[in-house]
């Protein structure tokens, strides 16, 4: 649970109690089929529970914080209509945080459900190669949502809880009057769904213990992530507001939110390895190679203003043609992903060697040398993916006439970091 104070008062604000909920079930079982060590193969199933929960939610939600909002709709060039001040009233957010945002009385903490399987083998003295299946979904979430465009907020596990269940059932009507669904018990007529993240994965690895003066570990992953929910954190919008994130706080939110997430990588590669040399100089290297992320296109909302909706799926936007209009003399803008829909696959080569000088058992001195990124890669890491911007007021048509256009869309933000060389110089004791 979390607590807030006010007026010197402590309160219980949260409270998830639960025993069946609060469960965190664990199976796993390992037979080694050579009868000798060699090898195992091994399934393992495991329940998560996110505890504790982050502050955040207690001060912005529970807390004595308020956020009053004056919303201003300024129509002066060109434009027909007197110029306005929404402040607390139906077309504006108002006050939030006047009061505790309320709970969901079936609340459930939220939860992530994995299951593992696979097989190690040790092929030849010393290596091993192993093979593994992960899925990986999201059970329950809290997030806040709202069913009056902003105006009030509840925390609730999206498509389970009390309020949206209610809502589900309830009534929607076109506007000649036509019941488009709901069976009329009341409600809003409209529904949040579940939150889902789904993760599956096969990984391939192959590791060589320190022997004969050299060791290696390697491994391959072919997964996909995919879902309308990343977790605590939103890479898209920047935002760091664990379980009260903008994504369930209104249902037009969630269009087109479902698809490849943040961090939705087809292709890894790693490895890692060293070796000492005859005449005690021992040489690393670490080499990574990795799919982009997904592109998105992302447009302002006509209540949360810019970079809150997906003009199309996520994950499916185009990387655009750069403009060579807008380019910056010795600014490095490589995209090598145009017309795809990730940002470019990067690769990088780490290598390292350091030389001792024993003195005794306790007492040695090492020279070291660290080439990062050998082969000077400097491919985007990171693209913009705001199509267009509006003022952000709330109010304002989300037109074209109303939104400017963002020539940087499809632009590099980050870059892999030039090639450099450190010298270092180290004595233990």
């Amino acid at each position: 649970g979390e607590e807030k104070k006010e007026g010197g008062k402590e309160e219980r604000y949260l409270k998830l109690n639960n025993f069946k909920d609060n469960m965190q079930p664990r199976v796993g079982l390992i037979y080694d089929f050579t009868g000798t060590g060699k090898g195992k193969l091994f399934i393992n199933y495991a329940r998560f529970l996110e505890t504790p929960i982050p502050l955040d939610i207690n001060v912005r939600a529970g807390g004595d914080d308020i956020q009053l909002d004056r919303n201003a709709n300024v129509n002066r060039l060109n434009a027909a209509g007197a110029n306005n001040i929404i402040a607390g009233t139906a077309s504006g957010l108002g006050c939030l945080g006047c009061e505790s945002t309320p709970i969901d009385p079936d609340l459930k903490p939220q939860t992530v459900n994995e299951a593992t399987a696979g097989f190690e083998y040790e092929v030849v003295k010393d290596l091993a190669i192993g093979v593994r299946g992960i899925y990986r979904a999201q059970g329950s979430v809290i997030e806040d949502g709202s069913f009056d465009d902003g105006h009030t907020y509840f925390l609730f596990n999206p498509g389970e809880s009390l309020t949206d269940r209610i809502a589900r059932l309830a009534p929607a009507f076109d506007s000649a009057g036509n019941q488009i669904f709901g069976d009329g018990i009341g409600g809003v007529g409209q529904s949040f769904g579940r939150a889902r993240r789904y993760y599956r994965a096969m990984e391939l690895t192959a590791t060589k213990r320190f022997t004969n003066n050299y060791q290696f570990i390697a491994s391959y992953v072919y997964s996909s992530l995919i879902g309308n929910y990343e977790g605590l954190f939103r890479n898209d919008n920047g935002q760091a507001d664990p379980n009260i994130t903008s994504l369930f706080d209104l249902v037009s939110l969630l269009e087109n939110l479902y698809g490849r997430l943040p961090n939705d990588r087809p292709h890894q590669f790693k490895f890692d390895g060293s070796y000492r040399t005859p005449f005690k100089l021992l040489v690393g290297g670490s080499f990574r190679a990795q799919s982009g992320i997904p592109f998105n296109a992302l447009v302002p909302h006509p209540v949360y203003g810019n970079n809150e909706g997906f003009g199309v799926p996520r994950g499916t936007a185009v990387v655009p043609t750069p403009n060579a209009a807008i380019d910056v003399a010795g600014f490095p803008n490589q995209v090598d992903s145009v017309g795809r829909t990730r940002t470019p696959t990067t690769y990088n080569l780490d290598l390292n060697a350091y030389y001792p000088i024993v003195f005794s058992e306790n007492r040695q001195l090492r020279f070291q040398l660290d080439w990062f990124n050998v082969f000077n890669n400097q491919r985007a890491i990171r693209l913009d993916e705001t199509v267009s911007i509006n003022s952000g007021i709330s109010g304002v048509a989300n037109s074209a006439a109303n939104r400017f256009v963002n020539p940087f869309y499809g632009r590099g933000t980050i870059f892999q970091f030039p090639s450099s060389l450190r010298l270092g110089i180290k004595f233990q004791f």
